[in-house]
């Protein structure tokens, strides 16, 4: 071990000079520029919070109008309207059930708005419906004089009826009339001038509590105008259903805030655009309350922020005049270790912290020491212990001599079935028992290993298990794998799809490529487990075999190929009880030889 250096604090005084002396340029500097700075940064806030609010006041116009849209499509749906639809002649008076078709139209938009949340929202004030010129009928969700809503109604209705090119309008309100109105157009037969007109009443104090909130600074302007300009909400309600200024207009880019001169008056504007109706909400705040604001917030920031600088310096100079050459060793020492050096102790200060601080250093690179000593000896031990594993195991030629021998003999008696199960069986032991000489095989050898486990297993269930192996292209053969990723899978599936079940099992590998990707599908119609107990919990009683084994059939692989290639492969498990199960190996094409491997 290495002799503990000492060190005098002889440069500290010059240091923490230095640093007080830049502090106070610093500071300097910062009172010089503060005003400006300061200002900029308030200036940005309340442009980033101006943003923040119209889109979400924009959002809430954006849900309204949504509402109603969906409202008048629940109406033009109704069973009345549809019967319209397919015979024209269905509110016709000469029609013995006129009056019946009438009622039961009043009565499902009665329903249909009960039910839907405009009643709750108070979004409509009533709804009425004509065909032609003739008042079908109307509903109302305020109390509202039935006057009104036959003569507004019937004014609104003269205006969409003739019009041959709109089936969906908006009709704007009037300073007198504050009253949005939502038409929509339905025709049974193209070939006559019979339609059937849907107008709903849209109180203009609705579409304005949804954007309430801009209107919270002094002098602020909001307009919801359409793509001609018309102003359909304001609050200005002087302004309602007329058109709004050109020099608003040509001085917006919806994509930015904008600041343009109106009425002798600078605002800061700020659009968007309404997604359900094609509608603009714009946004007009006096640039001078930004300003006057600014400057308000200024005063209390400026002696805030001295008051912290004198703070801030005191403390900084008492912390660096104890911590700076601490600092300086502290880094040495971490170089140190990260050069392996972990020999190496810090030095004692005379410093009841810091002492701590050193104390708990050098116990931890003495523990790393340790550590990374017992983990070599540790793995040296697990090696010796799995050789040993392996020499207490049965002598494999011993084995495959005897499995050769009874099949000699079952050739010299014909038996052809025992020949091959002897041939496939001695195969799959000489993939487990020599395969760790090669982690990484072709996809064409695992595929022998899986024929040879569900030949096996087809000589011993027969007609109750069915499978099959096909590729998409016999090319993805010659790509490579990890050994024995396919078999464990196909074995999970003959234990779920044979084993555990009395039905005719079908078992199917499907290998296919797609965009440097290989996708191993193993299907089965067994009787399905829960994949999140399997992948996602660890199993605490170990004479769980049924778990244990799937875990190891399962997340084992699942992780084993994650670490091989990375989070983007590993398995994909789909399993319904009773029904089957899918399981899809995702792995790259041609990069079987990882690094990782």
């Amino acid at each position: 071990m290495k002799k503990i250096p000492t060190k005098r604090l002889s440069v500290r005084g010059r240091i923490v000079t230095m640093f007080i002396a830049i502090m106070l340029i610093t500071i300097l500097v910062f009172g010089t520029y503060a005003t400006y700075n300061m200002y900029n940064n308030i200036m940005k806030n309340t442009y980033k919070n101006m943003n923040l609010m119209i889109d979400a006041n924009n959002e809430n116009l954006n849900q309204s109008f949504s509402i109603i849209t969906n409202t008048s499509i629940a109406l033009s749906a109704s069973d009345a309207v549809q019967e319209w639809i397919k015979d024209g002649d269905y509110f016709n008076k000469d029609n013995e059930k006129y009056y019946l078709n009438v009622q039961n139209l009043n009565k499902q938009f009665q329903n249909i708005l009960t039910y839907n949340n405009v009643w709750e929202l108070n979004s409509l004030t009533y709804v009425t419906v004509y065909e032609n010129r003739e008042l079908l009928g109307y509903t109302y969700t305020k109390q509202v004089s039935t006057k009104k809503i036959t003569d507004d109604s019937k004014r609104i209705n003269e205006l969409v009826v003739n019009d041959t090119e709109k089936y969906i309008s908006y009709i704007p309100p009037s300073p007198s009339n504050n009253t949005i109105y939502y038409t929509r157009k339905l025709k049974s037969d193209f070939t006559t001038d019979d339609s059937l007109i849907i107008i709903a009443a849209i109180g203009e104090e609705y579409i304005k509590n949804k954007y309430s909130s801009l209107l919270s600074y002094d002098g602020s302007l909001v307009y919801v105008v359409d793509e001609e300009g018309t102003i359909y909400s304001s609050n200005d309600n002087s302004l309602l259903g007329g058109k709004i200024s050109q020099d608003i207009t040509n001085n917006i880019d919806t994509n930015k805030m904008n600041e343009i001169n109106y009425n002798n008056k600078k605002y800061v504007t700020v659009s968007r655009e309404i997604k359900e109706n094609g509608f603009k909400l714009i946004y007009m705040l006096p640039k001078s309350n930004l300003i006057k604001e600014t400057v308000t917030g200024m005063n209390s920031f400026i002696l805030i922020s001295i008051i912290l600088s004198v703070v801030f310096i005191t403390f900084v100079v008492i912390i660096s005049m104890r911590t700076t050459v601490f600092i300086k060793d502290i880094t040495t020492a971490m170089n140190k270790v990260r050069e392996k050096d972990y020999d190496y102790r810090m030095i004692k200060y005379e410093d009841v912290t810091l002492d701590t601080l050193v104390t708990t250093f050098n116990s931890m690179v003495s523990e790393i020491q340790t550590l990374l000593k017992t983990t070599y000896e540790s793995k040296l031990l697990l090696n010796e212990m799995e050789i040993k594993f392996l020499q207490y195991q049965m002598n494999p030629h011993f084995l495959f001599n005897i499995l050769l021998t009874i099949q000699i003999k079952a050739k010299m008696c014909k038996d052809e079935t025992i020949y091959q199960m002897i041939a496939s069986l001695s195969a799959l032991l000489r993939a487990g028992i020599y395969g760790d000489k090669r982690s990484i095989i072709t996809i064409e050898e695992e595929l022998k290993y899986v024929e040879y486990y569900l030949s096996l297993q087809k000589m011993r269930y027969e007609d109750r298990l069915h499978y099959s192996i096909e590729l998409d292209d016999e090319q993805i053969k010659i790509c490579e794998i990890p050994r024995l990723v396919i078999e464990p899978i196909v074995e999970n599936a003959i234990v779920h799809g044979v084993e555990e079940s009395d039905n005719e099992a079908i078992v199917s590998v499907e290998i296919s490529n797609h965009e440097e990707k290989i996708y191993i599908k193993v299907v089965d119609n067994g009787i399905g487990f829960d994949v999140e107990k399997i992948m996602n919990t660890e199993n605490k009683d170990i004479t769980d075999r049924k778990v244990e084994r799937e875990k190891m059939g399962l997340k084992n692989t699942d992780q084993r190929l994650k670490l091989i290639y990375g989070s983007d492969y590993g398995l994909n498990i789909q399993s319904q009880k009773n029904v089957g199960t899918t399981i899809e190996i995702i792995i790259p094409k041609n990069k079987g030889r990882a690094e990782n491997v």
